[in-house]
């Protein structure tokens, strides 16, 4: 070789293979396509249920729409009459509901009529219904239509599978009833039954803050009244009420008043009673009567015309004898028989009030 050349092997040029040039991608994470995955059937799956959930909440719509209108045919049937506008589904997505717009109902002078009523169910709880008015409601009592506004008025119902509710309750807040004399406020009602015994209905109602137009011998406001009752018996749904109230009273039917509460200005009440219908279809029955403070009671009453001057003459003589001071509170009190008999209340005998007939439809 010589002097100053290079090896032969110097001279090969550098090739760079394909190989070399573009190195391969590296291969996606096996954790990432499995969330992909992942992600991929949990939204198919929320589709799925999705879908499933609308189409029972149609369905819920739907089944309560026939409902409506096979209870409404069965009211009709009976002499009432039933009114609505084409009823709109709704309620999603936690309800199924059916809006009834212009709601009226009607019988023998008597009627109710609200600007749209809300029938509503939970798919969880597909026995409970929930009855809501809404906007503002009128209602009747053998003359014109009186305006009836409330700022919440609401019926929830247990079904059972019958045309026949199991149970329910009624709340009521904020009513305004505009009544031709002035009107007439409440400031809420409760009110419940409970159907659940074989031949026995129990009643619970409690008002608070009742406020009627005119001088009253009590006071302009009545803080509360209360009623617990146990009405033995079941009417009939065939034939006229006057026929089912007789055959009612003939088989035992009794209302069992366990007991009743009344707060009015000076008067604090409390009674319990038993009630039937007598020969006429009136009520009768006998009870004790808790009066708090009876001389003051005795002359508002008698001061409003209330109580015949005579029967409070008699009642002024008497009740110094009955009369005891209550050991909690020193009040006095006095614990009277109470009887009703062919429409006339008594006290100890004493006739008190005469109530007028009740004219049954």
């Amino acid at each position: 070789m010589a002097h100053g050349q290079r090896p032969a092997s110097s001279y090969i040029p550098s090739v760079r293979t394909s190989t070399q040039a573009a190195a391969p991608a590296a291969p996606s994470s096996p954790r990432r396509s499995r969330l992909r995955r992942w992600l991929s059937g949990f939204l198919i799956l929320l589709l799925v249920v999705g879908g499933a959930y609308a189409g029972l909440l149609w369905w819920m719509t739907g089944q309560l729409q026939l409902a409506v209108e096979n209870w409404a045919g069965r009211q009709r049937l009976q002499g009432m009459q039933v009114d609505y506008g084409p009823p709109e589904r709704g309620g999603w997505p936690g309800w199924a509901a059916l809006r009834l717009p212009g709601l009226r109902l009607a019988r023998d002078g008597v009627s109710w009529q609200a600007e749209s009523v809300r029938l509503s169910l939970r798919p969880w709880q597909p026995d409970r219904l929930r009855v809501e008015a809404e906007g503002a409601q009128q209602i009747a009592l053998k003359g014109p239509p009186m305006p009836l506004r409330s700022t919440a008025l609401r019926a929830d119902l247990t079904l059972n599978g019958t045309a026949a509710p199991l149970a329910g309750a009624l709340n009521g807040t904020g009513l305004r009833l505009g009544s031709p004399s002035g009107p007439i406020m409440l400031d809420s009602l409760q009110a419940s039954f409970d159907a659940s015994g074989a031949t026995s209905t129990a009643f619970t109602a409690r008002l608070r803050g009742l406020a009627v137009p005119g001088a009253q011998a009590l006071g302009e406001r009545m803080e509360e009244a209360t009623a617990q009752a146990v009405l033995h018996g079941s009417l009939g749904d065939i034939g006229p009420l006057t026929r089912q109230l007789a055959a009612w009273r003939n088989a035992g039917g009794r209302l069992e008043v366990q007991g009743m509460t009344l707060r009015w200005g000076a008067m604090a009440a409390s009674a319990a009673a038993t009630l039937a219908l007598d020969d006429s279809l009136q009520p009768s029955g006998a009870g004790t009567l808790r009066l708090a403070n009876p001389s003051h009671t005795l002359d508002a009453l008698a001061g409003a015309g209330l109580v015949q001057p005579r029967a409070a003459g008699m009642a002024r003589q008497i009740l110094p004898l009955l009369t005891r001071l209550d050991a909690g509170s020193s009040v006095p009190v006095i614990e009277l028989p109470l009887v009703l008999e062919k429409q006339a209340l008594s006290a100890a005998r004493i006739p008190l009030l005469r109530l007028p007939p009740v004219a049954w439809p």
